[in-house]
């Protein structure tokens, strides 16, 4: 994960955060702009497609996946397991969007993991 200073103006939108989902997961990525309460957009580009989340102050409002009718919280979740590919977060204002999700990222983050555990749990049978 690299972090790139934002110089410019805001309208420049340059990226600030970007690295490969294999160094650094999505979860984690998520953790890391919650805790610094950042607002804007990742970006994310895999094998599955394109996703993008919005956050503000590092909470997420909204998710989409390219090509997919997923979006709110299933499409957080199915972006949670991504592995493979990169990520970019480009800070910017984001007052206009809606909450969409209507919950903590760190709540999202948890009940992620608890699915995986359900589905690891089967697997296992």
């Amino acid at each position: 994960m690299s972090v790139v200073s934002s110089r410019g103006s805001e309208a420049t939108k340059e990226v600030s955060l970007r690295g490969r989902l294999a160094q650094f997961g999505v979860a984690t990525v998520l953790t890391f702009l919650d805790l610094e309460r950042r607002s804007g957009e990742l970006l994310l580009l895999g094998a599955s497609g394109v996703g993008r989340i919005w956050l503000r102050e590092g909470r997420i409002m909204r998710a989409r996946i390219e090509g997919s009718r997923r979006t709110r919280k299933p499409a957080v979740y199915e972006l949670l397991a991504w592995e493979d590919g990169r990520f970019a977060f480009t800070q910017t204002e984001v007052a206009g969007i809606d909450d969409e999700i209507g919950a903590p990222t760190t709540m999202l983050l948890i009940e992620a993991a608890r699915r995986t555990d359900e589905v690891g749990a089967v697997a296992a049978g």
